[in-house]
């Protein structure tokens, strides 16, 4: 490697709720004679849910052997040939910039004849690192993060001389985007740009994206958006009732139901029960107390399983109306989400909110079946003060 020289760098990342898609394009050029390069692509990923940690070990049990998976959708081209990769665990327990360790590496053999520039794509699907923790009904998970080792790239020989890093907002909320280097990045509507030359990259380099802000949760169903002790924002969740203008019951005599959507599993879901799409079918949810509903948090389409979810169709755009007002468009991204919500805000209001309505106004197209699901709804009610709160034990 260090004979090739890395002429430029151009990446780009779309920030998902879940996961971020990442493309990169190099040039490469190789002064010298003929060689094969082998170079190995970092991934930096937390594999496993945070919500189901491994099983505790018995008394001088070891640790089942780590399944290494690829990144989801990894593709390399060279001028527009694919070359297959093969996965490699880290050996070098080199820690990253937050301490998140390089955990796999895609390995790739590129062959360069002497004097040839040739042009690299990279593609793939990177899940973002996540930690959660509990004790009794308090919990606190961090942000949700990516980490792109740009420190790998200091085995080409000299500097990446020029490159160019362009963040898209795609699904997540803009203004929570933070960047550990935020100096190098200008932007505005959810985009964000870095250009640089002859960078010559160190550990202290590695870009590092936040999604969104920590949490914490307590028991009384409270929770913290941001730093407790730093004027983070309190909230809680809301409990309500759920009916719906209609609901698909299966032959074998399973109803999806409105109520699915109350609890916290994703395993079942609303589904309306028309014939065709789904389209002007509601669900209307109704507080149990009045109060000044914030933010409403949405888990799309049936995710009892990425089949299911994929076969079914998912609502692109619900028509919302709050104490029956004046309707308002909300459209919901196309992803399929385990661990998130989608939260939207509902319009500013002096008056508590009563019933909320969902109605079904453009969805995305199942491959399989012409029924309309959501899984999850939450809601959540702004705190004018933080509650007194009894810590479990």
């Amino acid at each position: 490697m260090e004979q090739v020289e890395m002429l430029s760098e151009l990446l780009e990342i779309d920030l998902h709720i879940e996961y971020a898609d990442i493309r990169i394009e190099y040039v490469l050029h190789n002064p010298g004679k003929k060689v094969t390069v082998e170079c190995g692509f970092p991934a930096v990923t937390e594999e496993g849910n945070m919500f189901a940690p491994p099983p505790p070990l018995e008394p001088g049990q070891r640790p089942p052997p780590r399944e290494l998976k690829m990144l989801e959708g990894f593709s390399l081209l060279a001028d527009g040939k694919a070359i297959p990769a093969k996965i490699r665990e880290d050996q070098t327990g080199v820690p990253g910039h937050t301490g998140r360790q390089i955990e796999t590496w895609h390995v790739v053999k590129i062959p360069f004849a002497a004097g040839q520039t040739r042009h690299i794509q990279v593609r793939y699907r990177n899940p973002y690192h996540r930690s959660f923790y509990s004790v009794s009904e308090d919990w606190s998970r961090a942000a949700p993060s990516l980490t792109y080792a740009f420190s790998a790239a200091a085995l080409w020989a000299g500097p990446i001389k020029q490159g160019t890093v362009i963040v898209n907002a795609t699904s997540v909320n803009p203004a929570q985007v933070q960047f550990n280097h935020p100096k190098r990045f200008v932007g505005e509507k959810g985009t964000w740009k870095w250009s640089f030359t002859d960078f010559e990259p160190t550990l202290e380099d590695d870009l590092v994206i936040q999604t969104r802000l920590g949490q914490q949760g307590y028991n009384g169903g409270y929770i913290v958006e941001g730093n407790s002790d730093k004027g983070g924002r309190w909230m809680r969740y809301a409990g309500f009732t759920a009916t719906a203008s209609s609901a698909l019951k299966e032959a074998d005599g399973t109803e999806h139901k409105a109520e699915n959507v109350t609890g916290w599993d994703r395993d079942t879901a609303w589904i309306e029960g028309q014939e065709s799409d789904g389209l002007g079918e509601s669900i209307t949810l109704t507080l149990k107390k009045p109060g000044k509903v914030s933010r409403v948090g949405i888990v799309n389409g049936y995710t009892k399983s990425k089949e299911l979810y994929a076969a079914n169709n998912r609502v692109m755009i619900l028509k919302v109306s709050v104490n029956d007002g004046k309707p308002f468009d909300v459209e919901i991204p196309d992803e399929y989400l385990r661990e998130e919500h989608f939260w939207f805000d509902l319009p500013k209001s002096a008056a508590l909110v009563k019933t909320i309505k969902m109605e079904i106004a453009a969805i995305y197209p199942g491959s399989t079946y012409r029924d309309t699901a959501i899984s999850n709804i939450n809601l959540l009610v702004a705190l004018d003060k933080a509650p007194k709160i009894q810590p479990s034990r």
